[in-house]
């Protein structure tokens, strides 16, 4: 799917999901037994899971595909403690209509805009990170 959306994923970012997908937490949509869509989620506290990857195949795309993902993590997250959903992609100031429609895809879902890093590390000079957070009302974490 990644590899089929050159767009959003560079030969450097197949490299990193190819690790992310060891090592955090996948769900995948299919249909059919068709692999049509996935989100990678990876716990960065007790409160916090940040989105890594979510893509969806380009002929499943506008389908829903991509808010069942959102909504089984959020359902996910109701249940096992985070309470903040976090996800970084490409912000308005570096124009692209593929990550605008990214962007509007995220807000459309409740997330938030909570600010803009310019230069991020570990991203190429010229593509400003925006992280984006949402609610979910996870449970109480642990003490």
């Amino acid at each position: 799917i990644a590899a089929g959306l050159p767009a959003y994923f560079s030969a450097i970012g197949l490299d990193e999901l190819r690790h992310d997908v060891e090592t955090a937490d996948v769900r995948v949509a299919e249909v059919a037994g068709k692999l049509i869509g996935f989100v990678v989620v990876r716990r960065k506290s007790p409160s916090i899971s940040e989105i890594l990857w979510l893509a969806v195949a380009a002929d499943e795309q506008g389908r829903g595909v991509g808010s069942a993902l959102i909504q089984a993590i959020e359902d996910d997250a109701k249940t096992t403690g985070p309470s903040i959903l976090e996800v970084k992609t490409l912000d308005a100031s570096a124009p692209s209509p593929e990550y605008e429609a990214t962007r509007h895809f995220y807000e459309s879902h409740g997330f938030e805009l909570l600010e803009t890093i310019d230069p991020y590390p570990g991203w190429a000079a010229g593509n400003p990170c925006a992280i984006y957070v949402s609610s979910v009302g996870g449970v109480e974490p642990p003490d």
